[in-house]
């Protein structure tokens, strides 16, 4: 819900000056680039020269020639009669270091790509496809009167072996067109994983021929796409959810993946997150005291027991995998085991005490590495979240760090090979702006800056432990987006950045001249429909009060190539309206808007609601700090007359406490008037944020003594996010006015986080 209280608009667009524009909008960036004068025109009498006995260097150079033929009609293989021509030479050379690295060199006439593999051949390709104009990547023919790229030389190739994206199909299933469209949007940022997350306690995706209940069963749930029920009893047969894919389409999967040098990395997640599985055959779950199954919480964090023929199943399981996934890479999870179950369970009880285990840590270590024994007998590694590193890390295995850098920085020190992905830089299900309208999210805020910002190599690692460190990876976990137009929302531009991160040296990177790269490449995001988010930039609205009371307000996060125009008069701002140069004062009740055109489209924006009521600049005392996580505008944020996100609550307004009351105390310094308070509560039980119970009000005429004036009950929200909550009353005269929010307390039974306090945010109290 938004506040309509709104005289006046205050509307800013950005503008970029036209000689900012890079001569290469390359992504990644290049390890080196020399343009020289000139330029190559592709014609009818272009031809293309390899040893077409090649199967892997003709797939390589396959987008080239059939993007080239689709959108501008220039056939490079057919036969040329004509003794004039230019070429394109391929070659593959040994002597070049990096399997991927390639050298291109355009002439006037004549184009040589050169690799030491065909897959550096491929990756010279998405540098040609880039230096062509963008309707390259057009579905159809183009009315087009020259198809050149400019005469350069470019010596590349990656910073990192591994470059990806995770996709979560578990929460939600998503199409198989969608992931093969996915697959080429990754090729076109020289990425070369996609990671999918098969199976999760929401459902189960691979079809097993040996196990046919985990996809009669485990596939669907019970509830609307976005609900988060996870009942798999008694389901009539009108309200199930969910899909699975066949092996057949899986191993097409990979074969179109392949096709464009992109390895898959499927996995199967355990010990926990496993109810899907345990829903389907619950004989692998925990026994209790009375010998039957343990009944299903609703929670993520249920796991398999440490029985032998649980690891049959598992091997079973992974043996089908392994069939139809050739990656090199197995990722066994191995994240968020609760191990509660394991506790009480008798079995694993025994199970420590045969194998000596002290706790619940070296069961699961104990777990993990006879998995990977199974894995390694195979020819293949496991990969696992970096909760693996409890009890003790399995002796070959890879580590995905996600909790931060210290899972990542242990790891490496201890000789073992890992993929940083921390969820501050990596994790796309997060907010990437503070804009209202952006789809709910998990939680968390990572803008485009941030992403782009990330260095996967600690400084804490010495040079020899650094090469550990074999890539970043970039996570897309889908409780909140089921579509795959939210999915593609959610990844790009986002990816682009990391793919920048992967490739390129850090020391090339830089943020200003990625976002004019990036904002031409946005152009052939268009050409295949991708539903991308227009958060190039990390807009930032810095507030303060002058001495007058007024708000003032600037706009931050803006490159310097770019220009601020804008309005006040309700119109849109367009570059004949002013420039912005100064503070904007806004000293009536307005809406902000800002917004970053290139050619004539929106790449950012930005919206600001200002209310300026009568405990704005007013003196005010916090009882209780709100925690230093989720303080950004300091502890006045409360009363500063502007509001939060209103499905993010990690910005600059949203204040929070964990199990604490909120106690405000406002100084109006004079006697003052008042009859109502209006205000949002954040409520997202995913994420252990709960609404507030109860709101109290007192009044008193000298800050020591207090007088009851309300006490209101707070309706629980149906719906996530920030809800509006009000109270009014007759008007009453005071100079103090104390607000107390009593929490929701500890988090109900069912719910993510049960028995523990729950988180409480609080928003702008406007007072009237």
């Amino acid at each position: 819900m938004k506040f309509s209280l709104l005289i006046s608009i205050c509307a800013l667009v950005i503008t970029c000056k036209t000689y900012a524009q890079p001569k290469l909008s390359l992504v990644p960036i290049p390890e080196s680039v020399s343009i020289q004068k000139g330029k190559f025109v592709f014609s009818s009498n272009t031809r293309i020269l390899f040893q077409d006995n090649d199967a892997d260097l003709k797939n390589a150079l396959a987008l080239l020639c059939t993007k080239l033929k689709s959108a501008a009609g220039i056939d490079l293989t057919s036969p040329l009669k004509s003794k004039k021509r230019s070429t394109i030479q391929i070659s593959l050379d040994n002597t070049i270091s990096n399997d991927e690295g390639y050298i291109l060199k355009i002439k006037k006439n004549e184009i040589t790509l050169t690799a030491k593999t065909p897959t550096g051949i491929f990756y010279g390709v998405q540098t040609i496809l880039q230096l062509l104009p963008v309707e390259i990547e057009a579905q159809t023919l183009q009315n087009r009167t020259e198809w050149s790229v400019p005469c350069v030389d470019i010596t590349d190739a990656p910073r990192f072996s591994y470059r990806g994206v995770m996709l979560d199909v578990a929460r939600h299933y998503q199409p198989i067109s969608f992931i093969k469209k996915l697959i080429d949007l990754l090729a076109m940022q020289k990425m070369n994983r996609l990671h999918i997350h098969l199976t999760d306690s929401q459902g189960w995706r691979f079809e097993s021929k040996k196990y046919p209940k985990l996809t009669q069963i485990g596939a669907y749930r019970k509830g609307t796409p976005l609900n988060t029920t996870y009942d798999y009893n008694s389901r009539p047969q009108d309200t199930l959810y969910g899909g699975y894919y066949t092996q057949e389409e899986l191993k097409d999967i990979v074969r179109y993946a392949a096709n464009k040098f992109i390895t898959i990395i499927p996995e199967i997640e355990m010990p926990a997150h496993s109810k899907s599985a345990l829903a389907s055959y619950p004989e692998f779950a925990c026994l209790d005291s009375t010998g039957h199954a343990f009944s299903y919480p609703q929670n993520i964090q249920d796991e398999y027991c440490t029985k032998d023929s649980t690891f049959t199943f598992l091997t079973d399981i992974l043996e089908e995998v392994m069939n139809i996934f050739p990656s090199k890479y197995i990722h066994i999870a191995g994240d968020e085991a609760s191990k509660v179950n394991w506790k009480t369970c008798k079995i694993c009880q025994q199970r420590m005490k045969d194998e000596g285990l002290k706790n619940g840590e070296e069961l699961q270590s104990y777990f993990i590495k006879r998995i990977e024994k199974f894995v390694n007998s195979k020819g293949r590694n496991i990969i696992g979240w970096d909760e693996i590193l409890q009890g003790g890390l399995a002796p070959n295995a890879t580590v995905m760090s996600w909790t931060g850098i210290e899972g990542g920085i242990k790891a490496a020190k201890e000789h073992h090979k890992v993929i940083m992905t921390p969820g501050n830089y990596c994790y796309l299900d997060h907010y990437q702006s503070n804009a209202s309208g952006e789809p709910a999210a998990f939680g968390g805020f990572t803008p485009l800056e941030e992403a782009y910002s990330y260095n996967p190599i600690p400084v804490e690692l010495t040079e020899e432990e650094s090469k550990f460190i074999i890539g970043v990876q970039g996570n897309l976990w889908t409780e909140n987006f089921n579509t795959p137009a939210l999915c593609e929302y959610m990844i790009f531009p986002r990816a682009i950045a990391l793919a920048e991160t992967g490739w390129s040296k850090n020391e090339l990177k830089n943020f200003d001249n990625f976002v004019l790269r990036a904002a031409n490449h946005l152009k052939r995001l268009d050409l295949h429909n991708v539903n991308y988010s227009r958060h190039l930039f990390d807009l930032r609205l810095n507030t303060s009060l002058n001495s007058e009371g007024h708000v003032t307000a600037s706009i931050k996060g803006v490159p310097k190539e770019y220009e601020i125009h804008y309005t006040l008069d309700d119109t849109p701002p367009t570059i004949t309206t002013p420039t912005y140069h100064n503070l904007i004062v806004i000293d009536k009740n307005a809406t902000l808007t800002a917004a970053v055109l290139i050619n004539g489209a929106i790449v950012d924006q930005l919206k600001k609601t200002f209310i300026l009521h009568k405990a704005v600049g007013k003196p005010v005392i916090l009882k209780t700090l709100p925690s230093q996580y989720y303080n950004k505008g300091g502890n006045n944020a409360w009363t500063n007359g502007s509001f939060g996100g209103d499905n993010s609550f990690n910005d600059d307004e949203w204040l929070g406490w964990c199990g604490q009351n909120f106690e405000g105390t406002i100084n109006f310094e004079k006697p003052t008037t008042i009859s109502s308070l209006r205000t949002r509560f954040f409520h997202r039980p995913p994420s252990w944020i709960w609404t507030a119970k109860k709101v109290t009000l007192e009044t008193s005429d000298d800050g020591i003594n207090f007088k009851s004036l309300l006490e209101k009950e707070v309706n629980v929200p149906t719906v996530y996010g920030a809800n509006p909550f009000e109270a009014t009353w007759a008007p009453v005269t005071t100079k103090y006015l104390r607000i107390t929010v009593e929490p929701w307390g500890n988090i109900p039974k069912e719910n993510p986080g049960e028995g523990t306090p729950a988180w409480l945010f609080v928003d702008e109290m406007v007072i009237e």
